[in-house]
């Protein structure tokens, strides 16, 4: 069991961030994927779709860890097999407003 709970740990890490706002919830399983590569690269994994928002597709962060198991198995297959977990948070939308009390309708002063 200690040996399981070692090989799961992340043990590699990278984070793109373009902004710490996210419309989705941390460790989300939606938001996860693992991906796998063969044949040294040659064989590529399907692009994924992040499943934000429609009107407004964007990310903030996109973060690619491996952990030990998957580095030992791509070492074990000398790049044959080479697993890496992707996870992502869609950003969330931004709706302009306006200042209260900037009323567009003109008074017209009466005498």
């Amino acid at each position: 069991m200690l040996i399981l709970f070692f090989i799961s740990q992340s043990c590699s890490t990278v984070n793109i961030v373009s902004k710490y706002d996210c419309n989705t919830v941390a460790r989300n399983n939606v938001n996860s994927k693992t991906t796998w590569t063969f044949a040294w690269g040659l064989v590529q994994p399907k692009d994924i779709d992040p499943h934000c928002e429609k009107s407004f597709n964007h990310m903030n962060k996109v973060t690619v860890k491996t952990n030990l198991g998957y580095t030992l198995l791509s070492v074990v297959t000398i790049g044959i097999v080479i697993p890496q977990h992707v996870e992502w948070c869609c950003a969330p939308q931004e709706i302009p407003t306006d200042t209260l009390g900037t009323s567009k309708i003109k008074v017209v002063n009466s005498k």
